[in-house]
């Protein structure tokens, strides 16, 4: 049986950082400083310093703790695995998806993709090659809680399914990020083992990502000075349209052009792509030494602030378990969200599943 604290540690402590990440989404890390301060914990949606409208497909109330659509998302991939018994293809998947979820509060461009299955424009195995990368690193921590100790299964459940929307290099980090998810829920884990575990599914571009990012944690005095490293070493153009600044999709391509950070920016200054953005979680991760600390740096980075928080809370949460990620935020995380999403009781069922 897995561990119970831990695995709701990892499954809460996702929707944690999505709703801490979400009200500073897509803010350069400078323009967080001078509005906000220092991040100690959920803020409401509210300008000057959130950018995005409240909406479906973003967070749907504007009181703090509030989740994101990567949370309902998260929870429908949770359903799916409920309802459904091994073998998994990205096939059942797609066609799980297309028949039982309410898509208001997803980010409508993914859909796209489960459409172009449905109609037989693409198998369900390879959409992801011919399907614009980035988004949704969190909707698949079920995979690593449900795998828990089993490394090598979190991470090739992973990849497997992520096909649908995922070329091989953002199929090595999505399964990197389960993977530490699965070794961070045994009892004896630490943050090297999980360290360890990520690298595992990992080939050679991923790895210098992951490296290249664990380093800036390691030289880094202060969390300004992580940002700062971060902001001038591991940013990547997140504009669609500069065919030239759209990451490598191949296992082990060049390392992606790295564009000049501004040094402040008013407007929404973010990227999708998760040769970013699992660096940058990493990154805060490592800072932090594992510790809850970790989710508020994370928030702190800005750019795609809740999908690098949820990832970093998934983490968290697993290698420390639900007892010990402040109480508060648990349970306002919990309780502000019941009326869309019972978090807790997902947690709970995923927890008890037995595969």
């Amino acid at each position: 049986m897995r561990d119970r604290d831990k695995s709701l540690g990892a499954y809460i402590g996702a929707a944690i950082g999505d709703a801490m990440g979400g009200p500073v989404e897509c803010n350069h890390a400078m323009r967080i400083r001078q509005l906000v301060g220092e991040i100690r914990g959920f803020l409401p949606y509210q300008k000057p310093y959130t950018l995005i409208d409240i909406q479906p497909g973003y967070a749907l109330h504007p009181e703090a703790g509030n989740v994101t659509d990567d949370t309902f998302i998260r929870g429908d991939f949770t359903r799916f695995f409920l309802s459904t018994r091994p073998p998994r293809t990205p096939g059942m998947l797609a066609e799980w998806l297309l028949e039982n979820v309410d898509f208001s509060k997803w980010y409508q461009p993914i859909i796209e993709a489960l459409h172009r299955i449905r109609k037989g424009e693409v198998t369900p195995e390879e959409c992801g090659l011919t399907f614009n990368q980035g988004g949704g690193a969190g909707w698949w921590t079920p995979v690593g809680i449900l795998y828990a100790g089993d490394i090598e299964k979190a991470s090739s459940e992973a990849r497997n399914l992520c096909r649908i929307w995922k070329a091989p290099l953002e199929q090595d980090l999505l399964s990197a990020v389960q993977a530490g998810i699965a070794d961070g829920i045994r009892e004896r884990a630490s943050l090297d083992s999980m360290i360890d575990a990520m690298f595992m599914p990992c080939r050679s571009l991923a790895q210098n990502l992951l490296e290249r990012a664990i380093d800036i944690a390691h030289k880094s005095k202060n969390t300004w000075d992580l940002i700062e490293r971060l902001y001038h070493n591991a940013l990547i153009s997140g504009d669609r349209y500069k065919r030239d600044q759209i990451p490598p999709t191949a296992a082990d391509g060049p390392m992606p052009l790295f564009i000049e950070p501004l040094e402040y920016s008013d407007n929404p200054y973010s990227s999708i792509y998760f040769a970013e953005q699992i660096p940058l979680a990493i990154a805060a991760f490592v800072y932090a030494e594992g510790e809850p600390q970790a989710i508020l740096t994370a928030c702190m980075i800005g750019r795609d602030a809740d999908s690098i928080a949820t990832t970093v809370g998934s983490w968290v949460g697993a290698l420390q378990g639900l007892s010990s990620l402040p109480k508060e935020w648990s349970d306002t995380v919990c309780e502000v969200n019941m009326k869309e999403i019972d978090i807790h009781a997902l947690a709970e069922k995923l927890y008890m599943l037995d595969e």
